[in-house]
């Protein structure tokens, strides 16, 4: 047996026992309420530069594509199907493909990600919530 210090390693983790049986630690999760947003979105050295152009991209593309729905339908109600594919790809692209990847084509151009402060991705009915809260904020700007 030596006297000789511990490794580096050992000393950060406060010691070690010899023969120990190893177990498994849990990482602790913190109990997040179920009315939180999900953080706006970061890049992995934490900056959150991008977000506003990122939404940006995603309103035109879901706008695009409405526009063109409008477009090519015929007859009178050329307007209300625009409106109901752009609102369709609008939920569909930040709902389903958001869940999927991670984050949206507007967000990919600048590296963001949807996440918590814990590094979890949000789930499909946390993004579905917040999709339809959006959605309602848009008719509080008009009061």
């Amino acid at each position: 047996m030596s006297n000789a210090a511990p490794s580096r390693h050992a000393t950060r983790e406060r010691g070690y026992e010899r023969d120990a049986e190893p177990m498994f630690v849990t990482s602790e999760t913190r109990e997040r309420s179920t009315d939180e947003f999900p953080l706006t979105g970061r890049t992995s050295s934490g900056d959150e530069t991008g977000v506003i152009p990122a939404f940006l991209i995603d309103m035109a593309l879901h706008a695009a594509i409405g526009a063109t729905a409008w477009y090519l339908a015929p007859g009178p109600t050329a307007v209300l199907y625009g409106i109901l594919v752009w609102l369709g790809v609008s939920f569909l692209h930040r709902t389903i493909v958001q869940r999927l990847t991670g984050t949206t084509i507007g967000k990919c151009s600048y590296g963001l990600r949807l996440r918590y402060a814990d590094g979890t991705y949000p789930t499909t009915w946390q993004l579905t919530v917040q999709w339809f809260r959006g959605g309602w904020s848009c008719f509080d700007l008009l009061d």
